[in-house]
């Protein structure tokens, strides 16, 4: 322990200190002492002073992919990854990215005015200068000049612009202004394309992450009037990674796509707003007032538009090939070598990047110390665990789409799961997003972590939480009043590099931060005063962190039995399957009172299907439970193989409608979302088109993957009882 005297501040406790911690799913009982003595190696390790160095040194300035800055992070990240005596590896691809050569924006009506496109300098943030920095520009965003009387469409989804029409306003040859929020941006830029906006302008409304929300920046967390939020446009949900290379590895040879050729790229040109520049052009707009949800936080009425105020953009990029570097610590394992836990965060920001992403690259580092900490000790685990550091997340979690695509055939054969830390903290609140089958996992592994200023474990805080939020939000069924919370993780969407494991491979896969008020994200104030002051004071958290994705990996990795639990992900699918059922009804309803076509879903076969489904899944844990418990005397490597492949079962060979790069028929980033979530998606599809064909054939192939799984599930169980 006398590691954590000279690092870690006298209140924390890193015990295992609750009754639902201390079990160690999948090992066998003459393992489990050595387990726990090598995980107090790991757990007293990280160090919030520790983290904090990293966190400064990482964020000393911007550092977007493909530039000699970023270059400098990922040497950084190798350098220290040799020093803790890790096997290191970069894998370097070139990939199309584009940077700002010259972008503007201008009122051009009622009068002439430059609209700024960099924050304010302030005194006490030396970071705010703004260094380095481009000028505030959308990756992938497409050159061109355009100029129109502008619209507001809200936050620029699908309904909004439906309302829009309601009211006979076309988006057509205008420039769109839309605030951030509710879809992600570059699905804002396909909507106003597809209608016929001639260009797009996003801003950050003070009602959604600004003034309205608290106290802003430097004075508080919150996004003050002049902070921009920057970021990709690439339409996320139809494919990410290298837009020039869809679907296959951007390798030396490969066949590349010109700009004209990529699909899920903006053909029109785009670029963010502050909101106190948003303000001169919402200020002036004519036209109706703006329908009921669509008023934001500038102290003024909104009005939709056309008329009153016109804008000029012109956005030139540079476009081309560019090196990125994916930095890889190989932990290899002692009996199944081949199969890998992959522990995974990215680098590259858009400005400094102290939460995103690289509060979670300081916790990873210090994951990693840990890890090699233990190994130092004795521990070596059973399988190999692959640190990876990816690159250009932020254009469209490139770096791991081309990775994943690049070792696909491996990867389908042997990765056991995927582990994901991106913004790692923002604030105290813990929350885990994963696929059903590593809830146990999750929650027996945050029972052995301390909550740092709370007290009792992260599991504690973490279901404390989600059981308010479930008695204040959850539909209550009249028929059962009494139904009992039950913990659960948020369906993955898309957004971050978990994205090419779950969806294109199907490994199953978690991820996991600290959240609060955080309102500069993307901007030049995400930086590590804003850390410092708002974030993570005392960066106990980072720690935390550190600590919570260390001991994922070691008992994903450790465990004799691979430790995942199928009856949870039945009774998840349960609950979606009741949702997507509401959300027919729902929708019908307002088609109904609209005239239009309604869609009809019988849901029976995949409800018998589903129950089949979950009485396997507990046959296959009580065989699991009472394996491990008698040790398993004839081995467990066919077990550990068929265990592994049950994910992979929800994998259609030809993928999602218009989108085959998603193949996950149960999992997927919602089309017209791009970050949240669809359970489903090939129903919540025909839901969202009223299209009656897809809805018939969505039935049939989940139904499908639903009995194949089954059938995995039931082959393991029987193995599990030999």
């Amino acid at each position: 322990m006398k590691r954590l005297s000279t690092f870690l501040a006298p209140l924390l406790v890193i015990a295992p200190i609750t009754a639902d911690g201390g079990e160690l799913l999948g090992f066998y009982p003459s393992s489990r002492e050595a387990q726990l003595a090598a995980e107090a190696v790991l757990q007293e390790t990280p160090a919030p002073e520790k983290a904090r160095r990293w966190l400064a040194r990482l964020t000393e300035e911007p550092h977007v992919a493909g530039t000699a800055q970023e270059k400098k992070v990922a040497d950084y990240v190798r350098e220290r990854l040799v020093e803790m005596g890790l096997e290191t590896e970069v894998v370097s691809y070139d990939v199309f990215l584009n940077y700002p050569k010259s972008v503007s924006a201008r009122l051009i009506e009622p009068e002439e005015e430059e609209l700024s496109l960099r924050e304010d300098f302030i005194d006490s943030d030396k970071d705010s200068a703004a260094r380095g920095m481009f000028p505030a520009f959308h990756g992938y965003a497409a050159s061109g000049r355009a100029g129109g009387q502008v619209v507001y469409v809200n936050y620029g989804t699908p309904a909004d612009f439906e309302q829009l029409d309601k009211m006979g306003i076309s988006p057509e040859g205008h420039i769109v202004l839309a605030r951030y929020g509710k879809v992600f941006r570059g699905l804002k830029v396909r909507e106003a394309e597809k209608r016929g906006a001639v260009g797009v302008l996003i801003y950050s409304d003070p009602a959604d992450d600004g003034y309205m929300r608290g106290d802003v920046y430097p004075d508080g967390p919150m996004r003050p009037p002049s902070a921009i939020q920057r970021g990709s446009v690439q339409y996320l949900s139809v494919q990410p990674g290298d837009p020039s290379t869809p679907g296959y590895p951007a390798l030396a040879g490969a066949k590349r796509l010109s700009r004209a050729e990529m699909e899920n790229v903006p053909r029109i040109p785009s670029l963010p707003l502050s909101y106190g520049e948003a303000e001169k052009i919402l200020r002036r707009l004519g036209g109706p007032g703006a329908p009921d949800g669509w008023q934001g936080g500038l102290p003024f009425a909104y009005h939709v538009g056309p008329g009153g105020a016109a804008v000029e953009l012109e956005v030139e990029m540079e476009e081309g090939l560019r090196p990125i570097y994916n930095v890889f610590a190989r932990i290899p394992g002692r009996e199944d070598p081949d199969q890998l836990v992959i522990l995974g965060n990215h680098r590259d920001a858009w400005t400094h990047g102290a939460v995103d992403p690289n509060s979670g690259t300081a916790a990873w580092l210090e994951t990693a110390r840990g890890l090699a900490a233990a190994i130092e000790a004795g521990w070596q685990p059973r399988r190999t665990i692959l640190l990876a550091s990816w690159d250009a997340e932020e254009y469209g979690l490139v770096g791991s789409v081309e990775w994943g695509e690049d070792r696909a055939a491996d990867l389908a054969a042997n990765a056991v799961a995927y582990v994901n830390l991106d913004s790692a903290v923002t604030g105290p609140d813990l929350g885990v997003s994963g696929t059903p089958s590593l809830l146990e996992l999750v929650r027996t592994t945050a029972g052995d972590v301390s909550e740092p200023m709370k007290g009792g474990s992260l599991l504690d805080a973490w279901e404390k939480r989600l059981a308010t939020n479930w008695a204040e939000k959850e539909p209550i069924d009249l028929a059962a009043p009494e139904a009992a919370f039950e913990p659960r993780l948020a369906a993955l969407g898309s957004g971050s590099d978990y994205t090419v494991f779950l969806d294109h491979l199907g490994v199953p896969s978690v991820s996991f931060g600290f959240s609060g008020p955080y309102g500069v994200y993307h901007s030049v104030y995400d930086n590590f005063r804003w850390m410092e002051k708002f974030g993570d004071p005392q960066f106990v958290y980072h720690a935390a962190a550190a600590r919570f994705l260390g001991l994922l990996a070691m008992r994903l990795a450790g465990s004799e039995v691979v430790p995942f639990r199928f009856s949870p992900y039945a009774s998840a699918l349960e609950r979606e399957l009741d949702e997507l059922e509401r959300s027919v009804i729902r929708k019908n309803r307002m088609a109904a009172l609209e005239n239009k076509e309604v869609v009809t879903i019988d849901l029976a076969p995949v409800r018998e299907a589903l129950v089949a489904f979950g009485a396997a899944g507990e046959r296959l844990d009580g065989a699991i439970d009472r394996a491990v418990e008698g040790q398993a005397a004839g081995g467990v490597e066919d077990l550990n193989r068929a265990l592994i492949q049950i994910e992979r079962a929800f994998l259609s060979s030809d993928g999602l409608p218009a989108r085959p790069w998603f193949r996950h028929l149960l999992y997927a980033p919602g089309l017209t979302t791009g970050y949240g979530a669809w359970p489903f998606p090939e129903l919540a599809e025909a839901v969202e088109r009223r299209d009656q064909q897809l809805a018939d054939r969505g039935v049939e192939r989940l139904t499908g993957v639903l009995t194949e799984a089954t059938r995995r599930i039931e082959a393991a169980a029987a193995l599990a009882a030999d």
